[in-house]
């Protein structure tokens, strides 16, 4: 990305290559690669064959794209699978997971407010730390 860093600054465009963010691991078999504006956050998401999210919930709302293979996501009590072309929306707060089907699965996937933990760990990656 042209200035060297991946997060916006609100003062113009950041131009991202995926190839180019470093990724970092929320958890085994996961990475993330985020590209950080003023209030938003896009991730690709790669998960390896069922790998999973355990439950958890957060104040920022999500809004996931299935990209490549599948995932099963379970949230507010409900399950589906979720295949190339399905988009997925968790409202604030609601308790969900997700785990890779038999092939794994890239997820492109938007916080807003930015999911400030997400960031912190990305930036430990880039920062050497």
């Amino acid at each position: 990305m042209e200035g060297g860093t991946y997060a916006g600054t609100g003062k113009g465009m950041s131009w991202v290559r995926r190839t180019e963010v470093p990724a970092f691991s929320p958890a085994p078999g996961i990475q993330v690669q985020p590209v950080i504006g003023e209030s938003l956050m896009t991730c690709w998401i790669a998960m390896e064959p069922g790998a999973v999210v355990v439950e958890h919930s957060h104040t920022n709302e999500q809004l996931g794209v299935v990209v490549e293979g599948s995932v099963t996501i379970t949230a507010g009590g409900e399950t589906r699978e979720m295949v190339v072309g399905d988009a997925y929306v968790v409202p604030s707060d609601v308790v969900h997971q997700g785990a890779a089907g038999a092939n794994g699965v890239l997820l492109v996937e938007t916080f807003v407010p930015i999911r400030e933990e997400y960031a912190k760990a990305w930036r430990a990656v880039v920062d050497g730390q």
